[in-house]
């Protein structure tokens, strides 16, 4: 199915006569937020277990594995750490941000810039952590 550009979909929201009418003019067109479906994919995209991404990702095995499974919600600051654990660029990173309703990375925020960085110079959670302690901002531990 072709993508529907969002100020499209916008305009129906708007000018539908009912919540059905403007419910099933756009439905097709929204996004899918099961993050447990995306985190598995992206486990065979990347032949890895889920345990070498929790350890990657410096989460603990008991809650993570509730997130693979969508027991547990994560917060946005998890979710970036398991894509760290899951090895993903930044396109991908933001690209799975989008698709599960979270805010991409944003390069003018100080915390997102310094993951910025991390991801794109391929760095551990650990190595971004320092990054994060050393600019007085928070790290993925806390």
């Amino acid at each position: 199915m072709q993508e529907k550009d969002t100020d499209k979909l916008l305009h129906s929201l708007k000018k539908a006569e009912n919540f059905q009418t403007a419910l099933s003019e756009t439905r097709d067109y929204t996004l899918d937020n099961v993050l447990k479906d995306y985190l598995n994919r992206w486990l065979i995209e990347k032949n890895i277990t889920k345990s070498a991404v929790l350890k990657k990702a410096g989460i603990a095995e008991a809650t993570g594995y509730q997130y693979f499974d969508g027991k547990r919600n994560p917060s946005r600051e998890k979710i970036i750490a398991l894509t760290i654990g899951l090895e993903l660029t930044l396109e991908e990173t933001n690209e799975l941000m989008k698709k599960t309703g979270y805010a991409q990375l944003y390069p003018k925020l100080p915390w997102d810039a310094v993951v910025i960085f991390g991801i794109s110079h391929r760095l551990s959670i650990t190595e971004i952590d320092d990054y994060l302690y050393h600019e007085g901002l928070k790290t993925f531990g806390e």
